[in-house]
């Protein structure tokens, strides 16, 4: 299972690259499976970017059971800017990058 981070962070990555392409997000590339995870944390990864203002256009459509659980289409789904924003602050290759610019700040140059 993936942290909540690591899967919040793949999908405002779609988003956002959705939004910069100016492309459609499509349910084929964002599901559980291609996220390789489970469906329970695939909803609740969506509820929690939906209830923090990260996505906009998102509908929860609850069953009898959460087992039954459902979204909409992600066509219809959007990044706003703050979760551009986290997306940006949290993306790992961001973390990445400033722990190195970190490194080659402490090392003396010769």
């Amino acid at each position: 299972m993936s942290s909540y981070e690591v899967v919040a962070t793949k999908i405002l990555k779609y988003l956002n690259d959705c939004y910069e392409t100016g492309q459609v997000p499509r349910v084929k590339s964002l599901n559980a499976k291609s996220l390789r995870i489970t469906g329970k944390q695939y909803d609740d990864t969506l509820k929690m970017l939906s209830e923090d203002s990260f996505i906009a256009g998102i509908e929860f459509f609850d069953g009898v059971s959460p087992k039954y659980s459902s979204v909409n289409d992600p066509s219809n789904w959007q990044i706003t800017r703050l979760g551009i924003e986290y997306f940006k602050e949290n993306s790992l290759i961001t973390k990445t990058y400033k722990q190195l610019k970190e490194i080659k700040d402490w090392l003396p140059l010769t």
